[in-house]
């Protein structure tokens, strides 16, 4: 999808839910169509992001070790989408077999309302192994977790 396409799926989107308001009275976004020519330019002039390389890798490892949020932040760097990370539960991870589950997203719509729900993909939905880097942050993430609920 392009972000042409993209903006216009927003925006039927808000409109739609305008229209369930009430706060008007038809959704003109549905009638736009972008015409294919539009569509095929924006697709061969996007650039090519090429995935980071080892080197580059290990210096985001490095960079982050200190953070509170390395555990999530280095499962960034495997297959996950950004609001999958935000939608994990303790309970999709399995630190003794060393394998998490995506089963949930959460994203933060108008910086006030969360919104969850399933992930964007069936194929998305599935067990993944945790390499043991992971698996150790992560098991440090959670028990600096607990210890903060104890404090209270």
């Amino acid at each position: 999808m392009t972000s042409v396409e993209m903006s216009l799926a927003r925006l039927e989107e808000a409109l739609n839910r305008a229209v369930a308001r009430r706060l008007v009275a038809v959704n003109v976004a549905q009638e736009v169509v972008i015409p294919r020519k539009v569509r095929k330019a924006e697709r061969s002039a996007k650039a090519v992001v090429q995935p980071w390389n080892v080197g580059e890798v290990h210096a985001f490892v490095r960079a982050v070790e200190d953070d509170r949020l390395y555990g999530p932040l280095l499962l960034s760097l495997m297959i996950l989408r950004p609001a999958e990370i935000c939608g994990m539960r303790w309970a999709d991870v399995d630190l003794g077999r060393a394998a998490l589950a995506v089963s949930n997203t959460r994203t933060l719509m108008g910086n006030r309302t969360v919104v969850e729900k399933d992930t964007k993909s069936l194929a998305a939905e599935g067990q993944l192994p945790l390499p043991d880097l992971v698996r150790e942050a992560l098991t440090c993430f959670r028990d600096m977790q607990v210890a903060e609920k104890t404090r209270g």
